[in-house]
């Protein structure tokens, strides 16, 4: 069965969205992930730090180091914001 469109999108939001948090608060995830001695440690750390669910949790986790660029993190909210549009009932 395909899933819907709506629930594809919605679902990239929801990690799109775990991602600027993570930018907002670059220095404390930071922080936690360092302090961390195992990663389960670290994803815990995460997940009290930020509230984040485990999708989220794992999706800021495996951001690549060049994610977290100034470029990169404004088209992850332009396209936050695409995705909030195609959301908006018509």
């Amino acid at each position: 069965m395909e899933q819907d469109p709506q629930d594809k999108t919605r679902a990239e939001l929801h990690i799109l969205e775990a991602m600027v948090q993570a930018f907002e608060r670059r220095e404390e995830v930071f922080s936690a992930i360092e302090a961390a001695q195992t990663q389960d440690e670290a994803r815990t750390a995460v997940v009290n730090l930020l509230g984040m669910d485990e999708i989220q949790t794992r999706a800021v986790l495996d951001m690549q180091a060049r994610r977290w660029t100034q470029g990169e993190q404004l088209k992850i909210t332009e396209h936050i914001a695409v995705l909030r549009a195609e959301l908006e009932p018509t």
